[in-house]
């Protein structure tokens, strides 16, 4: 119950972190929220690259080092 209740409030602190750092930048609060409810409509061609470049080191690395 103790781990429950400690991941809901981690969730319930970066929920708001991330809001208010959206509205602090700028952004009104309906956009923030939309922000944190479709976080890839935000991200740009270079963050995608990014992203496909991290998903292929991590599925592509251990293919790579045999233990």
């Amino acid at each position: 119950m103790k781990i429950f209740l400690a991941i809901i409030i981690v969730f319930l602190l970066s929920t708001l972190n991330l809001l208010l750092m959206d509205y602090l930048l700028g952004f009104s609060f309906y956009d923030s929220f939309l922000h944190l409810l479709n976080p890839f409509w935000v991200m740009s061609n270079a963050e995608y690259i990014m992203l496909a470049a991290l998903f292929l080191i991590v599925i592509g690395q251990p293919n790579f080092y045999d233990y």
